[in-house]
């Protein structure tokens, strides 16, 4: 059996090998080189290493990334759309089977990347643009599925009632148009309930 050569930038190597041997390294500015840097610690097993670039993501997040709020339990979930003044937007996203065991931290890391990422080759789902765009609307929650269809998906609720479930579109211009709709639907149950 030959062994298995795994391609690693040079830059990165060096940054690896320099953690390494001093057990501490400045990362790079480069939320994508720190990224990888973080796959390649975790291949690795270097769990210092994974987690001095977590706290490095952190800081390259944009500042509104505390506005991501997780949902991790069936009772977290009642109590947020049961108490709730206004709408509840919740977005299912999906992890994979290992998601039991990712801290919050991790978890806000995935929707990111998840969400940063073009869907479909559309333009990227810029999630901070829609937590600023929706805020007032709705109140935001996101709750990890583990893999079914392989599909996210996004519900709203108004009030005891559930307005929608839908998977997330292909489309970013489709979830606007949706987004759009359920917002007209809840002003229709609102101007009822006056």
């Amino acid at each position: 059996m030959s062994p298995t050569l795994v391609p690693v930038e040079k830059d990165e190597l060096g940054l690896i090998l320099n953690f390494m041997r001093d057990g501490d390294v400045g990362l790079p500015d480069s939320e994508q080189v720190v990224d990888e840097i973080s796959r390649e610690a975790n291949f690795y097993l270097l769990e210092g290493l994974v987690e001095l670039c977590s706290r490095k993501l952190e800081i390259l997040a944009p500042k509104n990334a505390f506005k991501i709020r997780i949902l991790e339990t069936d009772e977290q979930v009642l109590q947020a759309t049961v108490y709730a003044e206004k709408p509840v937007l919740i977005i299912y996203f999906v992890v994979d089977s290992d998601g039991d065991s990712l801290e919050k931290n991790e978890i806000k890391l995935k929707i990111r990347r998840f969400f940063m990422k073009p869907l479909y080759h559309q333009s990227r789902f810029n999630i901070f643009g829609y937590l600023e765009k929706y805020e007032t609307e709705f109140d935001i929650y996101f709750r990890k599925k583990h893999i079914d269809n392989g599909i996210c998906s996004f519900h709203i609720h108004y009030k005891n009632e559930v307005v929608t479930r839908q998977d997330f579109p292909h489309n970013i211009k489709e979830f606007d148009i949706k987004i759009q709709e359920c917002i007209k639907y809840v002003e229709r149950l609102k101007s009822y309930n006056s």
